[in-house]
């Protein structure tokens, strides 16, 4: 029901709760850049901080504030990167 994750040597980390109902993680991004790869499509809601995100596509870096979100669709790589710790909530779809 509940699992920790961590990667990056623990500089991003987070808590995963996944049900019948659907699943979503919480989690916290020390500063630096760092790269991941999107299995379902997944939704991120900036929490405390700013994340800057990088989709394979994409030819920038978006900066996302508190509040604000960013999406990256199923099977894609994409990058975060955070001057200062950061927070969010991941729903997967």
């Amino acid at each position: 029901m509940y699992k920790i994750r961590e990667y990056h040597g623990s500089k991003v980390m987070s808590l995963t709760h996944d049900d019948d109902k659907g699943a979503f993680s919480v989690g916290i991004v020390s500063p630096g850049e760092f790269e991941f790869g999107a299995i379902p499509k997944e939704r991120y809601v900036v929490t405390s901080g700013e994340i800057e995100f990088w989709e394979e596509d994409e030819h920038h870096w978006r900066l996302i504030r508190v509040g604000k979100e960013f999406s990256v669709v199923d099977h894609k790589n994409f990058k975060m990167k955070a001057n200062t710790v950061s927070s969010y909530i991941c729903f997967y779809d």
